[in-house]
C-alpha cells in the first residue's frame, strides 16, 4: 500500500535532468535488472511534452502490453517499432542504422504536422531497445558515427532518445550522452535488492547517487528514507486478534506472517549498529495500539536514556484515554505521566527485575493477553556488571510468554551477548538494516520477506508501509 506517498520519489534527479533540456540518456544494466521498466516510468512522466516511440528487436504491441499492461496509454501501436535483425536485408548494421533513423524521422514528422492536432505538438520521446545488436556489429569508428547521428537527430527534433545497454564496453557511448545510469542487482541472504546508480546526469546536482528500487507490480517504485515526522490525532482503528495469532496492527505484515504474529511467540528484533533506534517505531507504534485499543496490556522497557513521556505522548492521541492506563512503561520519567511510569531501581537489576515481574503479574491480573516489549541492548548497558542475570532474565520471561500465550519483542544489536541469546529463543528473527540511505526489514528466520520500511499517518495514526524488494 502506497497510498498517497509519491511514487516519483528517488526519480527526482532524473525528472530534473529531462526537464532541463538534456537530450541523450544510456542506461546499461544485465538483462532483467530493470532497465525497460525504467524508461517506461520516465516516459509515463513526460508524456505531457513528449510523444513515446519504443523502437525493439522482437515485441510486438501485443507482447509489450502484456509485460506492461499500464503503458498503453502512453505507448500507441503505431509508435512501437519492431526491427527484427533476422530479417533479410537487416544483417548489415548500416541497413538497420537506416531503419532507425528513417522511424526517428518519421515519427518526429508526424509529431510536427500541424493538420494532425489542435493541440501543441509533442517531441519525440525515443527508446532504443535494438542499439546492442547494432553496435555489436560494427567497427569502433562506425559505432561512434552512429552514436553521434542519433543523438543529433533526438537534438534536431527538440527530442529525448534512451539507448539500452547490457554491453560492458560503452565508453563512447558514456562520454557523448548527458546522463548515464546502471541498473544492478545484489542478494542478501535468499533476497534480492536492486538499485540505480546515477553516474553521470549533466547540469543535474545528483543527490542520492544511488537508489534501491523494486519492480513489485510490473512497476518502477524507487524506495525512499523513512521519515519519523508525526502527524494526525484520529483514533487508531483496530485489527482483530485470530484464535492462534495477534495481528500486527497492520494489514500488510499480518499477511506476510500468514495472519500476524503466533500467540505465545518471542519476536526477536535485530537492528543494525548504523541504524536510527527510532527505526523501531514504526513497526512498533501500530503493534502497541493494536493490544490497548483492544483493552489489552502492553508492558514497555525503553532505554536509559529516554523519558517516559515521550514515548506515552507519541502513542496517546490516537486511543481512549480509558484504555491507555493499559499501557505500563518501564524507565524513568521527566513529567508528569506517573499513571505509565513503572520506575527503575538504580544499578541493581534483580530488584528492577522483580518489579517488572511484579508489574506483569498486575497486568495480567484479568488474564488478558500482553504484549512486552524489551530493548535488550539497552538493558545490557543500563547494567554492565550483571549481564549474566539479564540473559537468564531474558529465557525466564521468554518462558513465561510462551506459557501464557502472550507476545514479547526483543530487540538487540550486533556486538550485544543479548543477541545470540534472543536469537537461539526466538520463534521469528526479524533484521533492520540499511542499505543506500534506506531501511529495510528482513525476515530471516524463517526467511519470508525483505521489505522497504516507511510510515505514514495517512489515516490519522501511525501505519507501516512495507514495499516488497523483488
Amino acid at each position: 500500500m502506497l497510498g498517497k506517498r509519491d511514487k516519483k520519489h528517488g526519480l527526482r534527479d532524473l525528472e530534473l535532468f529531462i526537464q532541463s533540456g538534456n537530450r541523450s540518456l544510456l542506461i546499461k544494466g544485465r538483462s532483467g535488472t530493470g532497465k525497460e521498466t525504467l524508461c517506461f516510468e520516465l516516459a509515463g512522466n513526460n508524456i505531457k511534452d513528449y510523444s513515446v516511440l519504443f523502437i525493439t528487436r522482437n515485441q510486438t504491441d501485443k507482447i509489450l502490453y502484456r509485460r506492461f499492461s499500464w503503458v498503453k496509454d502512453f505507448v500507441l501501436p503505431a509508435n512501437i517499432v519492431e526491427i527484427s535483425i533476422q530479417d533479410a536485408g537487416m544483417t548489415d548494421p548500416s541497413f538497420v542504422l537506416s531503419a532507425i533513423v528513417n522511424a526517428i524521422t518519421s515519427s518526429s514528422k508526424k509529431v510536427v504536422d500541424p493538420f494532425l492536432s489542435s493541440e501543441s505538438p509533442k517531441k519525440p520521446f525515443i527508446i532504443l531497445d535494438v542499439w546492442d545488436s547494432v553496435s555489436r556489429e560494427m567497427n569502433t569508428v562506425d559505432r561512434m558515427r552512429a552514436e553521434k547521428l542519433l543523438t543529433s537527430l533526438a537534438e534536431k527534433y527538440d527530442g529525448f532518445i534512451i539507448f539500452l545497454s547490457e554491453q560492458t564496453d560503452t565508453a563512447s557511448l558514456e562520454y557523448l550522452v548527458d546522463g548515464v545510469i546502471e541498473t544492478v542487482q545484489q542478494y542478501y541472504k535468499t533476497y534480492r535488492i536492486r538499485e540505480t546508480s546515477l553516474e553521470k546526469l549533466k547540469g543535474v546536482p545528483i543527490r542520492r547517487p544511488k537508489v534501491p528500487f523494486t519492480l513489485q507490480n510490473g512497476r518502477f517504485v524507487a524506495f525512499s528514507r523513512l521519515s519519523h515526522e508525526k502527524q494526525g490525532s484520529s483514533r487508531f482503528v483496530s485489527l482483530s486478534n485470530s484464535e492462534s495469532r495477534f495481528s500486527t496492527g497492520n494489514s500488510d505484515l499480518d499477511s506476510k506472517l500468514g495472519g500476524g504474529f503466533k500467540r505465545g511467540s518471542v519476536i526477536g528484533v535485530e537492528i543494525d549498529r548504523d541504524v536510527d533506534r527510532f527505526a523501531l517505531v514504526p513497526l512498533l507504534s501500530p503493534l502497541t495500539l493494536n493490544f490497548i485499543a483492544q483493552g489489552n496490556p502492553a508492558l514497555i522497557s525503553s532505554s536509559a536514556d529516554q523519558d517516559i513521556d515521550a514515548i506515552v505522548n507519541y502513542l496517546s492521541p490516537y486511543v481512549d484515554p480509558e484504555k491507555l492506563k493499559n499501557l505500563k512503561v518501564f524507565g524513568h520519567g521527566f513529567g508528569a505521566l506517573s499513571e505509565y511510569i513503572i520506575e527503575r531501581e538504580g544499578i541493581d537489576f534483580e530488584a528492577s527485575h522483580n518489579k517488572w515481574a511484579k508489574t506483569y503479574d498486575i497486568l495480567k491480573a484479568e488474564k488478558r493477553p500482553l504484549l512486552m516489549s524489551v530493548d535488550y541492548s539497552f538493558v545490557e548497558l543500563a547494567y554492565p556488571s550483571q549481564e549474566k542475570l539479564v540473559l537468564k532474565a531474558m529465557i525466564e520471561n521468554s518462558r513465561t510468554i510462551r506459557h501464557n500465550k502472550d507476545l514479547m519483542i526483543m530487540v538487540s544489536r550486533p556486538g550485544f551477548e543479548s543477541l545470540e541469546v534472543m536469537k537461539s529463543v526466538c520463534d521469528l528473527h526479524l533484521r533492520i538494516f540499511d542499505h543506500e540511505g534506506t531501511t529495510f526489514i528482513a525476515a530471516l528466520k524463517p526467511q519470508i520477506f525483505l521489505c522497504n520500511m516507511q510510515s505514514t499517518f495517512e489515516m490519522g495514526y501511525p501505519q507501516l508501509i512495507l514495499e516488497d524488494s523483488v
